[in-house]
């Protein structure tokens, strides 16, 4: 029996008395915002928590990274707190995938148990909690490694900033394409009062003053305080909550027919070939879907960096990536027969984003277009979507995560996954006088508390034995070198020399 989902709410900061929220600790703005965002949802179905809790088989919940709320502990105590004990909790930990994650659990979950009843649901304040230079640090701390990456000035944006890169050399995208497609989405943000870039003004001044190779400030996604909540059961679970009067009679429903992910690597240093799991967890996802990419007329992309929307849309529909950007300067995603439409709510770039919780800025996209969430975008299709497409992005570009909803159950049967090729695992094992060629680099403006002060190039350089590592640049002579001028990328060659104790890149 097909999963369905019920419903989403979402809370944001702005829905509280200003004064009474900024004087609140940030655990307490964590539970106002996922009580809210729980209470929120079972309003819009007819109910509430007292009503429904002895129908709730599962909790699955995301962690809250900014508050160290890590672990299944946390989980259960966020589960009792709402008044729910005697049901099974789940916890997910798939960076920016991980609501996309936590929607797959669900969807397992009730694939398995056609009684399940499972509540989704999860709260962050990022933007409470990070506000010192010591708190950015934190974060590259987190997400860099510590002897391969840190040490040469890597920051979670000049990593992304290294695929931009190779992904404008290999396509033929440019600068020029980036700030069409982000100037293009924040227009769709600038009518939505519940939008962090609500009627804000995006100057050339603002694109044009770069934080890491190409991109600037509007080109990343902001961070805000953030929850949501859905419900995920089957047709007759949801019937039989109607005929118990425990949910409203003309409660809607969509189909959550697929559900995939994919994981390569925790550090970008073990990204070899800089490759991306988006294709891989596409496949599963159509393929248990029993849709496929043809039948798709809505998506929301996860678009952490602008570039990341192009690469992930192009791997996800099998578009060569410079023929998406193009399509991508009006928002939609040429596939061959159709133009499909996406972000309409203008995506985390322009709506909210709360770190781990980010996708769910795309489930209430995504549901906005089904009349299922509680606060819709105002930006929605003429016509509901047949099928639409939910990804999410984890990492370095190192989990990916994609949903099909469709408004039909598939009349197609579901597939086996098309054989895919296995993402290699980047062993770092280079030694002093070795020689590589820059597979790609980036021009570093922005590192705040970083022990390497910008600008600086950061370069991934694959070495002859075939291994990757970061690197900084030098001349022949030992002159550092903070800027791609003299640097070809897939071309340039390099010397690895030890410089303070750690391998540096030398001009040949």
């Amino acid at each position: 029996m097909t999963p369905i989902l019920l419903g989403v709410a979402d809370t944001i900061e702005s829905e509280f008395n200003a004064e009474e929220y900024k004087t609140s600790s940030a655990l307490e703005k964590y539970y106002k915002i996922l009580f809210r965002s729980v209470d929120k949802l079972f309003t819009f179905l007819g109910t509430d928590r007292t009503k429904i809790a002895p129908y709730l088989t599962d909790f699955v919940s995301v962690e809250a990274q900014s508050l160290g709320r890590e672990g299944y502990g946390f989980t259960v105590r966020d589960a009792n707190d709402l008044g729910f004990s005697g049901i099974a909790c789940h916890v997910v930990d798939l960076g920016g995938a991980s609501v996309g994650g936590a929607l797959q659990q669900a969807f397992t979950i009730v694939s398995s148990n056609p009684d399940s009843v499972v509540l989704v649901a999860a709260a962050d304040v990022p933007k409470s909690v990070f506000k010192q230079v010591s708190d950015l640090k934190r974060l590259t701390a987190t997400v860099c490694h510590p002897d391969w990456e840190i040490p040469y000035g890597s920051t979670l944006i000049g990593l992304y900033a290294i695929l931009a890169e190779r992904l404008m050399k290999d396509s033929g995208i440019d600068a020029n394409d980036f700030e069409k497609i982000t100037k293009y989405f924040r227009t769709k943000a600038s009518s939505n009062p519940r939008a962090f870039q609500f009627e804000k003004e995006l100057t050339d001044k603002q694109l044009r003053k770069p934080l890491a190779g190409p991109y600037s400030t509007p080109m990343i996604a902001i961070v805000t305080d953030h929850g949501f909540a859905t419900l995920i059961t089957t047709e007759a679970k949801k019937q039989e909550l109607i005929d118990n009067g425990i949910i409203r009679k003309d409660a809607s429903h969509i189909y959550l027919t697929g559900a995939g992910h994919a994981v390569h690597a925790e550090y970008f240093i073990q990204k070899k070939d800089l490759a991306s799991p988006a294709a891989i967890a596409a496949e599963r996802a159509f393929a248990i879907s029993g849709w496929e990419r043809d039948d798709v007329d809505y998506a929301w992309i996860y678009d952490c960096f602008t570039g990341m929307i192009v690469n992930q849309a192009s791997l996800y529909f099998g578009t060569q990536a410079k023929e998406v950007a193009t399509g991508l300067h009006e928002g939609k995603i040429p596939t061959g027969k159709r133009q499909i439409p996406i972000n309409l709510g203008g995506g985390i770039l322009n709506y909210q984003a709360a770190m781990s919780l980010s996708g769910a800025a795309g489930l209430i996209d995504v549901a906005s277009q089904y009349g299922l969430a509680v606060d819709p975008i105002p930006n929605r299709l003429n016509e509901t979507p047949k099928v639409s497409l939910l990804g999410g992005n984890g990492g370095i570009d190192s989990i990916n995560s994609v949903i099909i909803f469709s408004k039909e159950e598939p009349k197609k049967g579901k597939r086996s996954v098309r054989p895919t090729r296995t993402l290699g695992v980047n062993v770092p094992a280079a030694k002093d006088g070795e020689e590589g060629v820059i597979l790609s680099a980036s021009a570093v403006h922005f590192n705040p508390g970083g022990e390497k002060k910008p600008p600086y190039l950061l370069c991934a350089v694959t070495t002859n034995s075939d291994s990757m590592l970061l690197t900084n640049l030098f001349s022949e002579s030992g002159e550092e070198i903070k800027s791609l001028e003299t640097v070809e990328i897939g071309k340039t060659k390099v010397k690895l020399k030890i410089q303070n104790g750690i391998l540096q890149s030398y001009l040949i």
